[in-house]
């Protein structure tokens, strides 16, 4: 009964496999950068938005008990 012994083959096959996931996984990574700077710039964004409107409504309170 002879034994197998991993071969060069084998290994450059598995090294040849593993060189595109690299790549996916580093295009997923920047892909996934990039859409947490555009969250993070749309959750500003709102949070301006929601200040701005509470100060709206303060001074609409603000006016209403003046008069």
């Amino acid at each position: 009964m002879a034994h197998q012994n991993p071969s060069t083959s084998s290994e450059d096959g598995l090294a040849s496999l593993a060189q595109p996931m690299a790549h996916e996984a580093e295009e997923r990574s920047e892909q996934l950068q990039a859409q947490l700077k555009s969250s993070e710039r749309l959750i500003e964004y709102y949070n301006q938005v929601v200040a701005e409107i509470r100060a709206s409504l303060e001074r609409i309170e603000e006016s209403d008990k003046a008069s």
